[in-house]
């Protein structure tokens, strides 16, 4: 089989199953099989596949062709420019996660903040961008998955950020003690009535742990909020991902637990997708030079 055939036949069966972006899911499939880029692809159509490489093209697309999503059969996926290892055991990042990363990166570098927690970490695409990001930055990346931790480990290694990442197994901020100057999280958010209106690669193959908010979506989002001024330091803020039309009411949570200069900034399609509160003056009973759980490591 030639290679402008198995790209056609490909594209053409994608298509079928209403998959979109067909043509540039089969160009990654041929690419993924035959170990060379899209470019390489394109300037020679008539290169042939081997019998071996037909066989597992055909593997790769009956999986694509139940749902299951792309970056899991490739097992990587692009997040702020970097290429991560994903697995079934976390979230696949996404390019509105990029703007929360964005977000808390432009204001650490602002205030010169460096101890920061990711809490729900997954895959570690959001601590260990931060980390490439900051090059004198700590992040603590909780999680309560084991598996996903291993995954944000791996992750840290391969990009060189193995020692200022540091994944701790954690409900939430339970048990952690200190201060961090940010806290960045992407928790469930969508209601337990949505899931099942879903699209089929979320709703059958991502981890339901880190889809399901509860009742109105935000039922970790909410915990969380109670916990933050306990870990923030004097000029820390907390930046949240929240669904569409859930801005209005976690600014409402931050302001209950006492952050201070909302903020509220839109996605590339523009909905409102990142909360961001300001914690301002010295933690009542604290010293707020007390430190991070990273400055006590």
């Amino acid at each position: 089989m030639k290679i402008t055939e198995a790209i056609s036949g490909s594209r053409q069966r994608l298509s079928s199953a209403d998959i979109d972006e067909a043509r540039l899911e089969a160009e990654l499939l041929v690419s993924e099989v035959t170990g060379r880029g899209r470019g390489w692809l394109f300037l020679h159509p008539e290169g042939e596949l081997t019998p071996e490489q037909v066989a597992r093209l055909e593997t790769l697309l009956s999986r694509r062709l139940k749902r299951e999503p792309l970056p899991y059969i490739l097992g990587r996926a692009e997040f702020y420019g970097l290429t991560f290892s994903v697995t079934p055991a976390a979230l696949i990042p996404r390019p509105e996660t990029e703007i929360l990363v964005e977000a808390a990166v432009q204001r650490a570098r602002m205030h010169e903040l460096q101890y920061i927690a990711d809490v729900g970490a997954g895959s570690g695409a959001i601590a260990v961008t931060l980390a490439k990001q900051m090059p004198k930055t700590h992040v603590v990346a909780v999680d309560v998955s084991l598996e996903a931790l291993r995954l944000t480990r791996e992750n840290a290694a391969a990009h060189g950020a193995a020692d200022r990442v540091h994944p701790v197994c954690s409900n939430l901020l339970d048990g952690l003690r200190g201060a961090f100057d940010g806290i960045v999280a992407n928790l469930p958010y969508v209601r337990a009535d949505e899931l099942a209106e879903l699209q089929p690669e979320i709703r059958n193959y991502e981890p339901r742990g880190a889809l399901d908010g509860g009742p109105d979506g935000l039922e970790l989002i909410r915990r969380l909020s109670g916990q933050i001024l306990g870990h923030l330091s004097t000029e820390g803020f907390a930046a949240l991902e929240v669904g569409a039309g859930q801005a209005v009411d976690v600014t409402k949570l931050l302001e209950t637990a006492g952050l201070r200069a909302i903020e509220v900034l839109r996605d590339y399609g523009g909905v409102e997708r990142v909360v961001i509160g300001w914690r301002k003056g010295k933690r009542d009973g604290q010293d707020p030079d007390s430190g991070s759980l990273c400055r006590r490591a």
